[in-house]
């Protein structure tokens, strides 16, 4: 009996001193769990973009199995030659061998497929129908698409230039200055598109205009006072598209010896100062007289006038038209070319455009930047019918913004802005305004 109580002792025992001594191995550091990785046993590659064309630019990248990059660490080579650095810019089509080493160890081998880009196989040129039956001083303008050799097309207008008659216009639109037939095509070298015929036909003076006005804001960036004025004008515009503005700049980057002339002409001394049709002050505040300017532009007159204008390279080339019912005896013609959307800031005294001392990156427009005629007008032929007037204008030459690669084609904001003055160029009879590109017929 005492035996067994001993054999039931010693069990006990001999399981107690087991289960220690195998527990011992779940002791921290020896939980049977692989210990953490901390060499650099092996690389990986990888590329932005596996297929691409000739004359793209891909871009490598290498990390380590501890998920650590190290590309600007590794070493490349492209079909077993050396390879500067981890982009790469493939010359020829073709499927190319990457592989990329670090501390002597090497990567994954990478597969770089190289296709030739698509090429142009074809352009094609339209316009709106109705642009193929125009009056003189018309535009039209013309949508060029190039076909691809992969099937995709894209919009070349801008790229384009056209071939009218033989001759060149650096540019998509096309300005009717005489009566005839044209035919144009466009031409993206070497590729020539499809031919359009265009019929100009004469065009006769309405049996009376369209009253047309002008708003003469003398105006400055530095100018507190000024966007009064400027937020006037905006009510005028969207009371009627019949009166049209100017904004001579002086004291800022946009004044010139135009602006200037003016200035001294009118004898204006305090800014901001507004004139309607020339010939009376906006009166104070401008804003809440929004009518003198509009009641201006009400009615007929017996002179008139057409503008058609198109860009062409830097060149803006025009066709102003007068027309006259009766020999209006003294008459002068005023051309402007304006500008819109130049951005600058603007000092505010007021609280118009939600108020601040000063107005960031405002747009300013119709901005005045050359004359063609005197400022105050030159003699013209004012016998009754309708006379066409050709000019041409190089924009880069004059005063206007340049090219940058924020706004590659500022010319594309000119605008043509003529009036008939008296013969003392100081009350305006009629006006018309044209965006570049487009063109304002006798109404």
């Amino acid at each position: 009996m005492k035996f067994h109580k001993l054999l039931n002792v010693l069990t006990t025992v001999f399981a107690f001193i087991l289960f220690f001594s195998c527990s011992s191995a779940e002791e921290p550091g020896n939980s049977g769990t692989p210990p953490p990785v901390t060499t650099v046993t092996s690389i990986s590659l990888t590329v932005d973009n596996s297929t691409c064309l000739t004359g793209d630019t891909v871009f490598f990248q290498v990390k380590t199995n501890l998920g650590t990059t190290v590309t600007s660490d590794a070493s490349f080579t492209v079909n077993g030659s050396n390879n500067s650095g981890f982009t790469y810019t493939p010359t020829s089509s073709g499927v190319y061998t990457v592989q990329a080493t670090y501390n002597s160890i090497a990567s994954n081998d990478l597969l770089l497929t190289v296709n030739e880009p698509p090429t142009i196989t074809s352009i094609t040129m339209s316009t709106d129908p109705l642009n193929q039956q125009l009056q003189i001083g018309g535009v039209a303008s013309f949508t060029v698409i190039a076909n691809y050799s992969d099937g995709s097309t894209q919009d070349k207008t801008n790229e384009c230039s056209l071939i009218i008659n033989d001759g060149v216009v650096n540019g998509s639109s096309f300005l009717a200055e005489s009566v005839g037939s044209f035919n144009i095509k466009a031409s993206l070298t070497p590729q020539i598109s499809n031919e359009i015929i265009i019929q100009v036909s004469n065009v006769d003076a309405p049996s009376a205009f369209t009253k047309k006005a002008i708003i003469e804001d003398y105006t400055g960036t530095w100018c507190g006072w000024c966007p009064r004025v400027s937020y006037g004008i905006s009510l005028v515009e969207e009371q009627t598209d019949k009166v049209f503005s100017v904004g001579a700049h002086i004291g800022d980057f946009m004044e010139n010896s135009y602006s200037n002339s003016l200035k001294d002409a009118f004898g204006v001394t305090g800014y901001p100062t507004a004139y309607v049709n020339r010939s009376a002050v906006w009166a104070y505040p401008e804003p809440n007289n929004v009518a003198q300017a509009v009641n201006q532009a009400t009615g007929v007159a017996n002179v008139g006038l057409s503008v058609g204008s198109i860009l062409d390279g830097s060149t803006i080339k025009l066709l102003v038209s007068t027309g006259f019912n009766e020999n209006v005896s003294g008459t002068k013609l005023v051309i402007f070319i304006l500008e819109d959307g130049i951005i600058a800031s603007q000092s505010n005294y007021t609280s118009y455009y939600g108020g601040g001392s000063n107005l960031n990156n405002f747009e300013h427009n119709h901005v005045l930047r050359y004359s063609i005629t005197d400022v105050l007008g030159d003699n013209i032929d004012t016998s009754i019918g309708v006379k066409h007037l050709p000019f041409s204008v190089n924009l880069a030459a004059n005063n206007f913004t340049s090219p940058t690669d924020d706004n590659p084609n500022p010319y594309s904001n000119a605008a043509v802005l003529a009036f008939l003055v008296d013969d003392s160029g100081k009350v305006v009879l009629n006006a018309q305004f044209s965006k570049v590109n487009e063109s304002m017929l006798f109404d």
